[in-house]
């Protein structure tokens, strides 16, 4: 007997271990995928004999900004594609294999002859393929040399759509414009008119095409900068060389222009040269990376492990919840790391503070919740917090995905925001702001959810929850109503006015009032717990349509982004939450699984069911 209880107690005592150290294990096995990730990247892209890695690293000029050929490469084929490496349906005969997009971006410039054969034209519109002669069943790809022949008729459809007003054109005149403009965008990058090559030779001079278009526009020719300069030899030798499949020539040719760009001019031009090329080589690693990717992966198995650990709580063992709540937030810390990391270098290569548009918006307002929620995490231990943050995590890191197929995400800026100062005051307060009247939203929806449909919150964890919703709220009210009076400010020094009614400035006051009346309607007693978290449901929708829905007018002085499109998706969220709102609202709480009351003791003394007690 003695044995026996001896053994059972090693065996918890074993038990009692291997839960202790598997959130670690866990961490480990998920910072060595990330470390080897860093790996890949580094080793960049050899592909067989070219060096595809230098050639992507090499500094170029586009939109107003030094970047590495990398990025021109993965941000023109996203913006005719949808995608940033060459996929399936882009392949030729022999490619089994996803390439990456700075192959593609070699055959253009060389102007290669599989450059014409590659199908990375994506259309969607069937009346754009009927102006070609195509159908739906053609599919979505399509090459330049199958695009050609009709290029005239888009042409002409094309520029009979850009006389309209942007408000007054047809979806088949929005994507005949699209198609003629990546066509366009395909001619520049192939005769050298982007991006610009020619490094500065004296400080303060700015880089130079190879190229310009001829009289009338219907040809190119040599630029005046380009006669006679060094790198512009180099770079027409790298191009040759590829175009004549010289895997070694390439390679050779591509140090050169390396060393061309380095070398040229005075010496302060020379010593800026180099560290230029020195960033370029680090965004190209960043590219290749892809830390806001992995975050999505991190945060959706954060919100799993979380989930699991909140639906199995009442039938684990204490130690058992202990391990599943820190194998979540150990999770989730890691993707906060990442996700901060990737900010930081951003900010880095920018130059500027963390929010510059609406990708980078997207990006730090996620950010944001992940921060509030690991401190409320640690502090409650209810596995709440970390799942609404997962949620919050994966929706605007999906969200800046998406707008990243608007092209480059760290763009110059505009004249009236290019201000470090108000950037780093004004946006970044109201942004916090926004993430969060986000998070205490999110928190609020999986009040409701948890409660109507799962027994995993009780009394104690309820009042707990509506809580952390309420801190949260007037922590969104005061960086919101900060955040707004500083933007006036900033429109006062920009714009000589310090309010105009704008639809963005409209906006940012109703995510001030929306968090008011919420924190009004609780301290008054108008709402209790079920009306308090419906009103932080309200503040998604009313900081979503702030947030987007005042860009998508297309009015005001402060449409600074745009998403086509993004109308129909933001009214389906808004509905999604007006819909859970209603049903918390129309489902009394003693009939929410949570909720319901314990069932009574009954007594069957003499046949009779009568109350105990």
């Amino acid at each position: 007997m003695a044995t026996s209880i001896e053994q059972h107690s090693n065996d918890a005592g074993i038990t009692a271990r291997v839960l202790y150290l598997l959130p670690f294990a866990l961490a480990l096995v998920l910072v060595l995928w990330l470390m080897s990730g860093v790996l890949r990247a580094g080793g960049g892209s050899g592909m067989g004999a070219y060096d595809y890695a230098a050639f992507g690293a090499l500094p170029a000029s586009e939109d107003g900004r030094v970047k590495p050929m990398d990025t021109v490469a993965r941000n023109s084929l996203l913006q005719i594609s949808g995608k940033q490496s060459l996929v399936e349906e882009m392949l030729l005969a022999g490619e089994d294999d996803n390439l990456p997009a700075i192959v593609w971006l070699a055959e253009v410039v060389s102007q290669h002859p599989n450059a014409q054969q590659r199908a990375v034209f994506r259309i969607d519109d069937p009346d754009v393929l009927g102006l070609m002669g195509k159908t739906v069943d053609d599919g979505k790809y399509f090459s330049l040399a199958q695009i050609l022949p009709s290029m005239p008729q888009v042409e002409e459809a094309a520029l009979q759509a850009r006389r309209l007003p942007d408000d007054e054109r047809t979806r088949f005149q929005e994507h005949v414009i699209g198609l003629w403009l990546n066509v366009g965008l395909v001619y520049e990058l192939q005769f050298g008119m982007r991006p610009y090559m020619l490094a500065p030779e004296q400080t303060g001079q700015d880089w130079q095409p190879l190229f310009e278009r001829g009289a009338g526009g219907q040809s190119v020719q040599v630029t005046r900068a380009a006669r006679g300069r060094a790198s512009a030899q180099t770079w027409s030798d790298v191009a040759t060389a590829y175009a004549q499949e010289d895997a070694e020539g390439f390679n050779q040719r591509v140090q050169a222009h390396a060393e061309a760009i380095r070398t040229a001019g005075q010496p302060g031009a020379e010593l800026n040269a180099k560290g230029v090329m020195r960033k370029a080589a680090f965004e190209q690693g960043f590219n290749a990376y892809r830390p806001f990717a992995k975050g999505i992966v991190l945060y959706t198995l954060a919100g799993l492990v979380g989930l699991l650990g909140l639906l199995l709580r009442p039938v684990l063992p204490e130690g058992g919840y202990k391990a599943v709540w820190r194998s979540g937030v150990g999770i989730l810390i890691i993707a906060f790391l990442l996700h901060t990391a990737g900010l930081v270098i951003r900010m880095w290569l920018q130059g500027r503070p963390p929010v510059t548009n609406l990708y980078s918006s997207a990006v730090f307002i996620g950010w944001g919740a992940v921060c509030f929620a690991i401190v409320m995490e640690l502090l409650s231990r209810l596995g709440i917090a970390s799942l609404a943050s997962s949620a919050v995590g994966v929706a605007t890191l999906f969200i800046a995905h998406n707008l990243a197929k608007d092209g480059d995400t760290m763009g110059v800026m505009q004249a009236v925001l290019d201000s470090n100062f108000w950037l780093g005051t004004h946006v970044i307060t109201v942004t916090l702001g926004y993430s969060a009247t986000f998070f205490a939203g999110f928190l609020a929806l999986l009040y409701i959810v948890l409660g109507m449909a799962t027994p995993v919150l009780d009394k104690k964890s309820s009042r707990l929850l509506v809580g952390m919703v309420y801190g949260t709220i007037c922590f969104a009210l005061l960086f919101s109503f900060v955040g707004t009076v500083l933007g006036g400010i900033w429109a006062d020094q920009s714009w000589g006015r310090f309010w105009g009614w704008d639809p963005k400035e409209n906006g940012a006051v109703m995510i001030v009032l929306m968090n008011a009346i919420a924190l009004h309607a609780r301290w008054g007693h108008l709402v209790r717990e079920r009306g308090f978290m419906c009103l932080a449901i309200m503040g998604n929708i009313i900081t979503a349509w702030s947030w987007f829905g005042t860009n998508l007018l297309g009015v005001g002085l402060h449409t600074y982004g745009f998403m086509d499109g993004a109308m129909q998706k933001l009214m389906l969220f808004a509905i999604a939450n007006l819909v859970v709102i209603a049903i918390a609202l129309a489902v009394p709480t003693k009939y929410w699984v949570s909720f319901r009351p314990s069932p009574k003791p009954r007594n069957h003394d003499q046949g009779q069911i009568t109350p105990a007690g």
